[in-house]
């Protein structure tokens, strides 16, 4: 009765192979108005999305709990909740795309971080309970129909909560995927309109960064996540080839 989310698997064997990011960051954050957000946020989701995100988390939920009586969540369970009854309230919050970029573009550079991005056509939204975050829902679109890929990962989702809250500003933000470096990172705008990055609970793993995601964290430029980015993508295809 499982439901991994098989875009947020993660390879444990980076996490000790990487060399921390270097401590070049840079400030500038903006200030967050959670409707603003939310608005930018929404516009950018495909027509029809929400809806099927609704009904699958439902089915999901359904799915999940069915075998189960009041006080018994299995070990494991994906959601973060205490009981099954709390699932009753559970509603969608933030939808977001993951960006992420070709290894081999990553490594080649030569151009700013942010024009490498691409986005994945994979998307989330988190899941919520009485306002709190337990858990993000995946969507991916197979022969042009959405489909739930999973659920689960609720550390990620209450960061992705915390980390938009903290940093981001009314156009809201890009989640990036590094997959072969294991890093997630929300890409923010400063008040310049240059690209940010608060790094995520997978990238503090892998590439040893601060594990602190509070409103004065400092963000890092994207030349500074750049090098420890390469560095981890250039060690897992020394590993995999791919």
């Amino acid at each position: 009765m499982k439901y991994p989310l098989k875009t947020l698997a993660v390879s444990i064997a980076m996490l000790t192979a990487i060399p921390a990011l270097a401590q070049n960051i840079t400030g500038g954050r903006v200030q967050f108005d959670a409707n603003a957000v939310a608005k930018a946020s929404a516009a950018k989701e495909p027509a029809g999305l929400r809806n099927t995100a609704t009904s699958g988390l439902r089915a999901v939920i359904n799915d999940l709990t069915k075998d189960l009586k009041a006080g018994s969540l299995p070990h494991g369970f994906p959601i973060d909740v205490n009981d099954i009854s709390e699932l009753k309230n559970a509603e969608l919050g933030l939808g977001f795309e993951v960006y992420s970029a070709h290894p081999q573009t990553l490594m080649a550079g030569g151009r700013p971080f942010d024009q490498m991005l691409m986005g994945t056509g994979v998307w989330n939204f988190v899941v919520l309970v009485d306002k709190h975050p337990v858990a993000l829902l995946e969507l991916e679109k197979v022969n042009g129909k959405w489909q739930v890929n999973g659920v689960g990962g609720a550390k990620l989702a209450q960061d992705v909560q915390a980390s938009s809250q903290n940093h981001a500003g009314k156009n809201a933000f890009r989640f990036v995927r590094i997959y072969q470096a294991t890093a997630d990172f929300l890409e923010v705008k400063d008040i310049e309109g240059k690209s940010r990055y608060a790094p995520l609970i997978a990238a503090r793993q892998s590439l040893r960064m601060s594990a602190a995601v509070g409103a004065d964290t400092p963000l890092a430029a994207g030349p500074d996540v750049l090098p420890a980015l390469q560095e981890a993508v250039r060690s897992h295809l020394d590993r995999f080839g791919k």
